[in-house]
């Protein structure tokens, strides 16, 4: 009996681990040379969104080109 409790309760632990290792977000991890895949708006420190992007560093761009059917890019 208490063989079984011993082997539920390590079960128990090992779950929990897991599920607590699979639902931990991660940040992405760029080398100094690298640039991301994706551009990120720019969102000033009221909320309000700005015609800017960046990568994740504190370098900020402006859009270049802007069309009717994707927008701007």
């Amino acid at each position: 009996m208490t063989y079984k409790l011993g082997v539920l309760v390590i079960l128990l632990v090992l779950c929990t681990t897991l599920i607590n290792a699979v639902l931990q977000p991660k940040a992405p991890n760029f080398q100094y040379f690298e640039r991301p895949k994706y551009r990120y708006p720019y969102y000033d420190e009221n909320g309000v969104g700005r015609l800017l992007y960046g990568y994740g560093d504190d370098k900020l761009y402006q859009y270049k080109v802007f069309s009717p059917l994707e927008g701007i890019h």
